[in-house]
């Protein structure tokens, strides 16, 4: 799964995202956001599905 985000505004030590195709927002701590964003710049996700990390979690180890 994929999909786009701007960056709408910092408050504290958050940054405050706008996905596209929606009205909702989301708020990630900025040590997790690109070095040198900037309000207004467009970032992309990319998230799977890691199956193998999940039985790890689920036997009492971590996920990585």
């Amino acid at each position: 799964m994929r999909w786009n985000a701007v960056l709408k505004d910092l408050k504290g030590d958050m940054g405050i995202l706008s996905l596209s195709g929606s009205q909702e927002t989301v708020a990630i701590p900025i040590e997790y956001l690109p070095k040198g964003l900037k309000i207004g710049d467009v970032i992309r996700f990319n998230i799977s599905f890691d199956p193998f990390a999940t039985l790890a979690c689920l036997n009492g180890g971590q996920a990585e």
